[in-house]
């Protein structure tokens, strides 16, 4: 890259350069007396636009070492971002420009157009600047171009010596062409610049300079070539404005370096709050695979509601993040961010969409039509819990028929789940489950001291203060338990504000509630309990569960075939007629248990680390985009 790099301003991902013809022109000295070959380009709005829409293209136009503003919006964006231009850099007025600073000895090459557009071009420049030394001209043939064309062109440039070759081939095909063959030469900076060719030729004429100054020169194009370019224009100039007003609103700005490695895909994942985690299961999922996805290779992008991350980082862990808004309320928020998402990510085309959650499964006809494959994660028997309204109920249940209708793959995290959606639609779906984190080598303090816990005397329970998670259950059970160890619950109420109030009411002076703790007081929290309590029957696979695991904490559960498929004999189960008492009697027994409490440590982490690793989940994930992509458009 040149040294000018500084000086770049950023345009949907483009990095343009802030100069005006003077400096331009210096910059073209500065490339040619390099020992390799360079390349120029003049970027208009619908190049640009073009780069953003399309990343191979814009894969391209990123290895250029200079790209100048051809373009009023351009220099509008530019001026927004503190660049101090006063008019853009039009490629034909470049190009004349540049014969006329640059005579012998510099020496120029014209490569595209018609014998006859070449020849009144080459009187055009030799008007201009009688002291240009035209090395050569070469019209190539009107057809595809062979490796021997290919080859046979190189030799003709090569031979002229010439500083600069001015490429006109139209479209985004001058661009491709200098990149694709640039190998070829060891010295020359390639130019390309549209259509400079027919306007210096006086082939046809420029707009007005007041249409040129007010941003309008596409519109005298359209006026002289409207069947031709209108649907270039429409579409172009129309993608231009929606992806300016997009990372506005978003905040991120997606670059063509964003792309994924060779053989590997463009990933979004949809539908979860977002990254960082909190420690709720769809997050958890997201950031654990997409950071091992993106590690290998794989072009990651999370999209996160805006309203819970007011920091906004534009990239954790190796995934890019986008941020959307929704509508707060706990029947809307998820469909609502999940829609504006699918919207999003149909027009930037990724490779796979990665769905979290069944309720969102009739979205997945959207990004069908736009190209993409669609993974759902439909998170167990969703439609059963008891957070939702009837009708909710109902839309999930719908969603679960759609999901084996509208989408490529559909994940169950337990075989209950696989069997029912067998059994119920007909419909195979593929079991997956999750991995447990790594135990930290070292744990962060503090956490313990600042709500009064000691290390090892304590009960735990972390999660979602929601009905369906039982942790009034938990609360009233832990009336009936003898000792002093306090039960600390850890989780926000969320919407669930009444059942928040409820908890608050039933708490005994040994519970604390906490509220929500992230990060490394999570960690802390976990890694040093004497229990993990799991009081909540939900038929899926539970990430917290598979947490504590990890951790090596001596688990109790509510006994359901979900939580024992994934426990095994690692865990105690409590249920029965009555739960709540056999609960009491269970945390009773173990509280004064040492030795069964580390026996059910030590059963929980190698379990763990027998059947659930996350590098394992990552392969298998890499096995189905595999599996996917002989059928990506």
């Amino acid at each position: 890259m040149m040294a000018m790099e500084s000086k770049r301003v950023d345009v949907l991902g483009m990095g343009l350069q802030a100069t005006d013809y003077a400096g331009g022109v210096k910059l073209l000295e500065e490339l040619a007396q390099r020992e390799k070959p360079g390349m120029v380009a003049a970027c208009n709005t619908h190049l640009v636009a073009l780069a953003r829409h399309r990343p191979d293209y814009g894969r391209v136009l990123a290895e250029f070492d200079l790209l100048l503003p051809d373009g009023m919006p351009l220099i509008w964006s530019m001026r927004q971002k503190g660049a101090d231009l006063k008019d853009r850099v039009y490629g034909p007025y470049f190009m004349l420009e540049a014969l006329k600073r640059l005579p012998r000895p510099w020496k120029h090459f014209f490569f595209g157009g018609t014998e006859s557009c070449l020849l009144e071009l080459s009187a055009a420049a030799r008007q201009a600047q009688p002291d240009v030394e035209i090395a050569g001209t070469l019209s190539p043939p009107f057809r595809a171009w062979t490796e021997k064309d290919e080859e046979n062109f190189a030799k003709t440039i090569a031979k002229s010596g010439a500083d600069f070759i001015w490429v006109a081939l139209g479209g985004d095909r001058q661009e491709r062409w200098i990149a694709k063959n640039l190998r070829r030469h060891k010295k020359g900076v390639f130019l390309a610049v549209g259509d400079a060719f027919e306007l210096l030729a006086g082939r046809r004429a420029f707009a007005p300079r007041w249409m040129q100054k007010a941003g309008l020169t596409w519109l005298y194009r359209l006026w002289q070539e409207p069947r031709r370019l209108f649907p270039r224009y429409f579409k172009y100039n129309s993608l231009f404005l929606y992806y300016t007003l997009l990372d506005r609103v978003l905040g991120v700005t997606p670059k063509p370096s964003d792309g994924p490695m060779p053989g590997k895909a463009r990933i979004a994942f949809l539908g979860c709050r977002g990254v960082p985690a909190r420690y709720s299961g769809f997050e958890t999922l997201v950031e654990e695979l997409g950071t091992r996805l993106a590690g290998r290779g794989h072009a990651v992008t999370v999209y996160n509601r805006s309203h819970l991350y007011p920091d906004r980082p534009r990239e954790v862990r190796g995934m890019k993040v986008a941020y959307l808004p929704s509508l707060k309320t706990k029947s809307t928020e998820t469909i609502t961010h999940t829609l504006l998402a699918v919207i999003h990510a149909a027009v930037r085309k990724f490779d796979v969409v990665y769905l979290c959650g069944v309720g969102n499964s009739i979205l997945a006809g959207i990004l069908k039509l736009a190209g993409s494959r669609v993974i759902v994660n439909v998170d167990g028997d969703d439609f059963r819990r008891q957070k939702w309204h009837p009708l909710a109920r109902a839309w999930l249940k719908w969603s679960e028929l759609w999901a084996t209708k509208l989408s490529d793959v559909v994940i169950a995290d337990n075989q209950t789940v696989v069997e029912r959606y067998r059994r119920d639609y007909g419909y195979e779906a593929t079991y997956l489950s999750y991995g447990t984190p790594e135990k930290p080598k070292e744990v962060a303090k503090g956490t313990l001291e600042m709500f009064g816990l000691k290390a090892g005397d304590y009960v735990l329970y972390v999660g979602r203060l929601t009905p369906e998670n039982l942790v009034d259950l938990l609360v009233r059970a832990y009336g009936k338990v003898k000792g002093d160890w306090p039960c600390v619950v850890v989780g926000p109420a969320g919407y669930e504000v009444d059942y928040g109030i409820k908890l608050h009411r039933l708490a005994g002076p040994r519970v604390k509630l906490v509220g929500p703790v992230y990060g490394k007081g999570y960690e802390e929290l976990s890694a040093n309990c004497g229990i993990f309590v799991l009081p909540g029957v939900v038929e899926a696979t539970r990430l917290v569960l598979l947490d504590q695991m990890g951790f090596g904490s001596a688990i109790v559960y509510h006994d359901c075939p979900a939580t024992r498929e994934v426990i095994g004999e690692a865990g105690l189960a409590f249920g029965g007629v009555d739960p709540e008492k056999d609960l009491a009697e269970k945390l009773s027994g173990l509280i004064g248990s040492s030795g069964e409490r580390e026996r059910l440590r030590k059963a929980a982490r190698e379990r763990a680390e027998k059947f659930y690793s996350w590098e394992k989940v990552t392969d298998r994930y890499e096995e189905i985009l595999k599996e996917l992509a002989p059928a990506k458009k």
